[in-house]
């Protein structure tokens, strides 16, 4: 048998080309792979739904300002495409977002579907956030990792009550460009909640990466309703 077949040289070919690379019938090779993945695979729902948001960024006094309406207010951030509802949406919006290249005082939030990066939101206006003051090197990573977080269900453990008033909740996120510094928030819904705040912060500080755990004068609690732009329902 051996020597009845000439034997098939491969030396001296050209490389394949990207798109010959691409048209591979495998379904384990080529640019359609990712595609194909989602395509066969039912990729799990994340238990909440969330959307993200974008808002142009103001003047300091603005947010400062009485006579600015709450529909004024309430008209600035700006949904950014549609629902996430598993990790296969967010990515798909996540890495459409450049957070790098946003100017001072432009924001990306990531909310609970129906919920208005707003303080006087229904939803938002008994609560607070931690504010998280980052460098603008670690920023995106550290934004990374609490989106993350979020979506994940993590932080909602965290907070989450069993109350007779109302339970609590993981509100959204926000990222926010600053002078020298960028500062990321974390809101929820009750203010009140001592136990679920400690928790919470307690979780964000254990499973952040290492290189990005902040010091204890980078990081503080703020009920919405302590901030002087705060507009009081029926105000």
């Amino acid at each position: 048998m051996a020597g009845r077949f000439p034997a098939l040289s491969t030396s001296n070919l050209p490389p394949a080309s990207a798109a010959e690379a691409a048209a591979t019938a495998s379904p384990a090779r080529g640019t359609a792979m990712l595609s194909s993945i989602f395509k066969s695979v039912r990729v799990p729902e994340f238990r909440f739904k969330w959307q993200f948001w974008a808002e142009k960024g103001q003047q300091s006094t603005a947010s400062k300002d009485k006579s600015v309406s709450l529909d004024e207010l309430a008209s600035r951030p700006k949904p950014l495409g549609e629902q996430i509802i598993s990790v296969k949406e967010f990515y798909q919006h996540f890495n459409n977002i450049p957070v790098e290249s946003l100017k001072l005082r432009d924001s990306i939030h990531l909310f609970h579907l129906g919920v208005k990066p707003l303080w006087e939101d229904p939803r938002n206006e008994k609560g607070g956030a931690y504010y998280f003051r980052v460098s603008k090197d670690a920023a995106p990573q550290f934004w990374h990792e609490m989106c993350l977080l979020s979506v994940g269900d993590v932080l909602q453990g965290a907070v989450e009550t069993k109350r007779e008033s109302f339970n609590d909740d993981i509100c959204g996120l926000s990222y926010s460009v600053r002078w020298n510094a960028v500062q990321i928030a974390v809101w929820n819904r009750d203010a009140d909640n001592e136990e679920g705040k400690e928790k919470l912060l307690a979780t964000i500080l254990d499973k952040l990466s290492e290189e990005l755990k902040p010091k204890k004068d980078t990081y503080w609690y703020k009920a919405h309703k302590e901030h002087k732009g705060f507009i009081a329902p029926g105000a």
